[in-house]
């Protein structure tokens, strides 16, 4: 993939910037400026876990916003389903894995400061033996798929960032808390 050209735009089919003007408890008039999906739509983060020895996959996908890869969990936008059923589909077109849903978080933010978007964490659990069937990918998208092991991770980020890709913040945040909590 190559960019040929970034614009500017005021809104698009996915996108719209807003902003709100607010008071504080001081009564100071201020605004903050964010971006929210036109559809308003929440999103699902994927955690594949192998059940018995608790490797987890990962994806290297190219994001065209910072031209360079980015390491994270499979994810997606929720369309017309639930949760469960996103999550299942979004890992399946991914990854190529199906497995089981264990835990589905409450909606959460990702980034509360500059998107107004609400987000699942679901864990879903793979047998073993889970082969990946072929990827169902869109033509935006540009994945690579890594099963890593648990005692592993530190290593497999410290060579993704050595290579320029970027690791993305839930799976920095989760290796920090195994590490330090």
């Amino acid at each position: 993939m190559s960019i040929l050209k970034t614009l500017d735009f005021s809104e698009s089919r996915w996108l719209r910037p807003r902003r709100v003007i607010y008071e504080n408890d001081q009564g100071d008039v201020l605004q903050w400026d964010y971006i929210e999906r036109t559809n308003a739509r929440s999103s699902v983060l994927i955690m594949p876990r192998f059940r018995e020895s608790g490797d987890l996959v990962f994806i290297r996908q190219y994001r065209v916003i910072f031209d360079r890869y980015v390491i994270g969990f499979p994810a997606g936008v929720l369309d017309d389903e639930d949760v469960e059923a996103c999550a299942l589909r979004e890992l399946r077109e991914e990854t190529g894995y199906v497995g089981k849903v264990v835990e589905i978080s409450p909606p959460l933010t990702l980034n509360s400061a500059l998107v107004k978007e609400t987000a699942y964490c679901v864990v879903v659990e793979l047998e073993e033996d889970a082969r990946p069937v072929e990827q169902e990918l869109e033509p935006s998208e540009k994945i690579e798929v890594h099963r890593v092991r648990k005692d592993q991770l530190a290593t497999f980020f410290r060579h993704a960032a050595a290579r320029g890709d970027i690791v993305g913040g839930g799976p920095w945040y989760m290796l920090m808390a195994a590490q330090y909590l």
